[in-house]
């Protein structure tokens, strides 16, 4: 294939992408603690220099490594403060990263023209693109792991060991975006090795500036988590967070596999409908090399759908990681076929009438958080009046983060009642109907995700 028409798949492939992950960039209002969390933690960080242990309301937030915080506090600083935009640009070049890896991929394994169906494929899934929006860290560590599978690639299929320090020094990255989950190259590679080669694929893996280097880059943050979490952090994170959240639900969650499966297919839709088909193509594979490649995106996607499906904890947007191999493989299954003009006229209007869709689609998302969620009222009292903020059964990050000013979580009003006055008391609406008399119901209310809110205070 010669330079021009990679260039020319570049260019269609960035023409495409480019427009519609730019559009509304920082536009979709955040509903949620954990999406608030992260750029709260980047204030943090700009405001006050806490890159180590960034805190959320004076609490260091320890359940999570901080690389996410990281880039969007480094997309904030020359601005000097943490914005929806700033919020949502380490995000959508994540996503920009993860289409560019899925092409790179497919290239590399079968042809330029299936690396860019890759591309476009990762590009227009409901999951990458609409995690491409918010300020989650899945799409840092869905980069840093397809960062992994493409070092792998280059390491085992061409030759080049000395990848393999990428490949270790990419899934440092991706423990430090999310913890333990990523860790999921590690699992791809020795699957695919012990496949490949039996007992002795293990040593192909070993890499001791890699080992390294992934020591490097996830040991320090848990010395220092432990140093200032202390046995609160080995309770409530190595223990409840991460042992169970990751690995430690047992026989007991196979008795909900349907779940796990229904948010997997949700991620890649519309493409889903294909992939049976990709997996049996790639598994009936004559040619020997052909189906060598072929088994890396399936040991990929089957590895980490498993590693997720069986944690205690399910999340929509934990299964982000198989957008990629399953790009892959339709991809390849696609261009594998005899495909006649026509055929790839219909396949082009499809991709074009999916694009449309999701700009549509992404937009109308915008406007419906924003009908959801009414913070303004609220946070122009807190801001007005330099009393400290507490909230229950109330999300206090989104708080925190649009009122600019920490908002501390409380489990019960005995604690609120011991604070001096003034102070405001933020709650759900059930939990104020409850509240004493001796607090003032101001006539402000929120809503965050649909869900009213009070302002108390005394």
């Amino acid at each position: 294939m010669d330079l021009k028409r990679i260039g020319l798949y570049a260019a269609i492939l960035a023409g495409v992408v480019v427009p519609l992950y730019a559009l509304d960039v920082g536009g979709w209002t955040l509903l949620t603690n954990d999406e608030a969390r992260f750029p709260a933690m980047a204030r943090d960080i700009v405001a006050r220099g806490h890159w180590l242990a960034p805190a959320i309301a004076g609490t260091p937030m320890l359940n999570k490594p901080p690389l996410h915080a990281w880039l969007i506090a480094l997309a904030s600083l020359p601005g000097g403060a943490v914005t929806p935009r700033t919020a949502a640009l380490p995000s959508i070049l994540g996503a920009l990263g993860i289409v560019l890896g899925s092409a790179w991929l497919g290239a590399r394994l079968f042809t330029p023209p299936a690396g860019l169906t890759a591309g476009l494929l990762a590009a227009t899934t409901v999951g990458l693109f609409s995690l491409a929006h918010v300020p989650l860290p899945d799409t840092t560590l869905t980069l840093a792991i397809t960062g992994a599978m493409c070092a792998f690639v280059l390491a085992e299929l061409e030759g080049r060991r000395g990848a393999l320090v990428v490949f270790y020094g990419a899934t440092g990255l991706a423990f430090l975006a999310k913890g333990p989950v990523g860790l999921i190259p590690l699992a791809v590679g020795l699957v695919y090795e012990l496949k490949s080669h039996g007992r002795s694929g293990v040593r192909r893996l070993l890499s001791l500036p890699g080992l390294l280097l992934l020591g490097l880059l996830t040991v320090p943050w848990l010395v220092l988590a432990l140093h200032t979490g202390g046995h609160g952090f080995v309770r409530d994170v190595l223990d409840q967070d991460f042992r169970s959240t990751y690995f430690g639900s047992g026989a007991r969650q196979w008795q909900r596999v349907a779940h796990p499966v229904k948010l997997a297919v949700e991620h890649l839709v519309p493409w889903v409908v294909l992939v049976p088909l990709a997996v049996w193509a790639a598994l009936r594979e004559p040619d020997r090399e052909r189906a060598r490649r072929l088994q890396l995106p399936i040991i990929w996607a089957a590895t980490a759908f498993l590693l997720i499906a069986i944690s205690e904890r399910q999340r929509w947007r934990y299964y982000l990681p198989l957008v990629p191999p399953a790009a892959l493989l339709v991809a390849a299954w696609f261009h594998g076929l005899r495909v006649r003009r026509a055929t790839a006229m219909v396949a082009t209007a499809c991709l074009a009438l999916v694009v449309v869709a999701l700009a549509v689609g992404g937009r109308y998302e915008a406007q419906k958080r924003q009908r959801l969620t009414a913070v303004h009222d609220v946070v122009q009292e807190l801001k007005s009046v330099p009393a400290p903020a507490f909230a229950i059964d109330s999300p206090d990050i989104v708080f925190d983060y649009y009122a600019d000013r920490p908002v501390i979580p409380l489990t019960e009003y005995g604690s609120f009642e011991r604070a001096p006055a003034p102070a405001y008391l933020i709650a759900s609406e059930t939990v104020a109907s409850r509240a004493p008399a001796s607090l003032d119901r101001l006539a402000i209310e929120a809503r965050v995700n649909g869900k009213k809110f009070v302002l108390l205070k005394k």
